[in-house]
């Protein structure tokens, strides 16, 4: 059913129908009334529950936590999009949501963002990027206790109540990333690096499943390939370059480095600066450096994830669910594609 049809049925205007759907006032009670009855007669039309909570003025109110865009985050570039793209669409059917940022590589700041929306008692739902694995766990009593549904959005943390995940599968992508290796390795030069650039890598639960995925491929298949892991600090650039460096110099029979986070982006600034090529390059997100380091060679493949549908879906996910009372799924896996220079002007984010 239509607008005009409900129009013609209330013997109204489209204008007035549209008015008492979007909450903007200026209708009679008994005209109001009049047309939220013949939308819910029309049966399986589903604004007629939107109609019936702006009647009401019910707004659900709905919070976002997720890692701040910057510099040093770019990928969350494309979540924030789908996120406030999602949030303009569903402002005008009776879901008010806030969006909170923590940086990524702070895990106070993600405490104190966290706890602030915990405290917030009128609240109808949670949607949570929850980077950190064990101070999401310490404060999954407390979210439960609030008795309202909570999404989790990019990072698959298990073990807690959340309604749904919307995101990649980080074990299996990492799986994926190791079957590269061990079918393009350069018998040569068999030795793989992995580069973990986190001083707490394994409570970056999504980062460390896909380490995990990708080790567990080479427990279950006979490889050439050989792995050697390095652990540098985060915030220290200049020790970056020179643990990666020593790395490199370290072993003569190094064809390949897997990083698992988005420090491909830093190392691929010190490849083009010191002109390195490697046999094979492998990493994650499609940023735009990224891009241009795809471009040039430096990095041989990325692994993508849709990372503004990601965003985009949660929020209206959580829209189906409040507003429209929605079961909704487990989990929302997004694709995990491997996009390479021959590919590359065809990716979506």
């Amino acid at each position: 059913m239509t607008i005009k049809e409900i129009a013609r049925l209330a013997n109204v205007s489209p204008g007035t129908v549209d008015r008492i759907l979007h909450n903007r006032g200026g209708v009679a009670e008994s005209t109001q009334k009049k047309v939220i009855e013949i939308i819910e007669q029309a049966g399986g039309f589903k604004p007629n529950v939107i109609a019936r909570n702006l009647a009401l003025n019910k707004v659900y109110q709905v919070a976002v936590l997720m890692p701040l865009f910057n510099a040093a985050s770019p990928f969350w570039e494309y979540p924030k999009k789908g996120v406030l793209k999602a949030v303009e669409e569903v402002s005008s059917y009776g879901m008010k949501v806030s969006v909170s940022y923590f940086d990524e590589f702070n895990v106070d700041s993600y405490n104190r963002e966290l706890d602030k929306i915990l405290k917030n008692k009128n609240l109808d739902g949670i949607i949570i990027a929850p980077h950190f694995a064990k101070e999401t766990q310490e404060r999954s009593g407390v979210l439960d206790a609030l008795n309202i549904p909570y999404l989790f959005l990019n990072v698959p943390l298990k073990g807690l109540n959340n309604i749904s995940f919307v995101g990649q599968d980080s074990f299996a992508s990492g799986r994926l990333a190791a079957k590269l290796f061990h079918v393009a390795q350069n018998t040569n030069k068999p030795r793989v690096l992995i580069v973990e650039v986190l001083e707490d890598f394994e409570n970056y639960y999504g980062l460390d499943q896909r380490v995990k995925g990708f080790m567990s491929f080479f427990s279950d298949h006979t490889s050439h390939v050989i792995i050697e892991k390095l652990r540098v600090p985060n915030k220290n650039t200049q020790l970056y370059y020179k643990l990666l460096s020593e790395s490199l110099h370290a072993y003569e029979d190094i064809g390949g480095i897997f990083f698992p986070s988005n420090s491909i982006t830093k190392a691929g600034r010190y490849f083009e600066t010191h002109q390195i090529k490697l046999d094979l390059v492998v990493g994650y997100d499609v940023t735009e450096e990224n891009k241009k380091y795809l471009n040039q060679n430096i990095i041989t493949f990325l692994i993508g994830q849709e990372p503004f549908q990601q965003g985009y879906k949660s929020v209206k996910l959580m829209f189906e669910h409040l507003v429209h009372g929605e079961q909704l799924n487990a989990v929302y896996m997004s694709p995990v594609q491997i996009i390479a220079k021959e590919n590359l002007e065809y990716y979506v984010h």
